[in-house]
């Protein structure tokens, strides 16, 4: 006799020995049976033992936020404080990152490309900008004010 001989002596004995033993599990609990059914009665505290819960406090501000940065071409209000001037003659160097330019450890930020780029030397007026936000990931960002080639 092979095994599969035994296989298929055993599969229908088996399978209806699960039947029963599934049938079983599902018919609950009944009188004499050694673990009995759930209770059905509702164990939950009833409103009047359940402790309040205060209310969580209320905090006023402390500090207001800075008003958010400026774009670099919308014009400043009236009574802003005036960004720093720096007059600076160099050559422009390229950044780590593509397509940022440097000049004596400034960032350009509005670079005229056909006036400025790498390896021109240059003389020009910035307007220090450290608020501004870049990619560059080096340099203080500064804008142009003007430019001449040298």
């Amino acid at each position: 006799m092979t095994h599969f001989d035994v296989m298929r002596r055993l599969t229908g004995p088996l399978a209806a020995l699960m039947v029963v033993a599934l049938a079983g599990c599902s018919a609950g609990s009944r009188e004499g049976d050694p673990i009995p059914a759930p209770s059905t009665s509702s164990t939950a505290p009833t409103p009047s033992t359940v402790p309040a819960v205060p209310p969580a406090p209320t905090v006023a501000p402390t500090a207001t936020l800075p008003p958010p940065p400026l774009d670099p071409l919308t014009p400043r209000p009236s009574g802003a404080n005036t960004p720093k001037v720096v007059n600076v003659t160099g050559t422009v160097t390229a950044g780590v990152e593509s397509g940022c330019l440097l000049l004596e450890g400034y960032l350009l930020v509005n670079a005229p490309t056909s006036l400025v780029y790498e390896g021109v030397r240059v003389k020009a007026t910035l307007e220090v900008r450290p608020d501004l936000v870049s990619t560059c990931q080096q340099g203080t960002p500064a804008m142009i004010t003007s430019a001449q080639r040298l």
